[in-house]
């Protein structure tokens, strides 16, 4: 139930961020090239939200393991070690979320005074990005390793889900 109401929250989130960037700079657009004026906001606010929208974006692949994977070498390989290498992958994938989130966090009360130029918010509303959207990421993996864990590879090099036949 957690899952699915965080996915619909993410979901929702990334769907309202794209949509918002591409209305401002399509605006922006019309704005500079019809009439000659422009927004001034457009460009600082687009590259926010597109910041969270990355953040935000990445965790949705990490859920649906939609991340690039090279696999040439992980598929010659005996199931074991590619079992192996898939845990080995989802640990090194935990350590770096887990080591963003803390550096971001490290970082966040330094932007709390320090406003953007052209909206009057601070940027650590932007910066929060990083610790929120990696603590997404981890909490998304976890089903991930699960999986990896109770599954086995299929011949794609993806985990698979363990069917009990009853």
């Amino acid at each position: 139930m957690f899952y699915r109401l965080l996915s619909k929250l993410v979901e929702g989130l990334v769907i309202a961020g794209a949509t918002t960037i591409v209305t401002i700079v399509t605006c922006e657009v019309v704005l500079r090239y019809l009439f000659g004026r422009s927004l001034i906001f457009a460009e600082e606010l687009s590259r926010y939200l597109m910041v969270w929208t990355v953040f935000l974006g990445s965790a949705l692949a990490i859920r649906d393991e939609a991340h690039i994977r090279i696999s040439i070498l992980s598929k010659r390989l005996p199931r074991q070690f590619q079992l192996l290498m898939t845990f080995c992958t989802h640990g090194l994938t935990m350590i770096f979320l887990v080591i963003l989130t803390v550096e971001g966090i490290r970082i966040l009360p330094r932007q709390l005074y320090q406003m953007c130029v052209t909206i009057d918010i601070s940027m650590f509303w932007f910066y929060l990005a990083i610790p929120v959207g990696c603590i997404v990421m981890i909490i998304f993996q976890l089903p991930v390793i699960k999986n990896a864990i109770c599954g086995k590879l299929n011949k794609a090099g993806k985990v698979e889900e363990r069917r009990d036949v009853a």
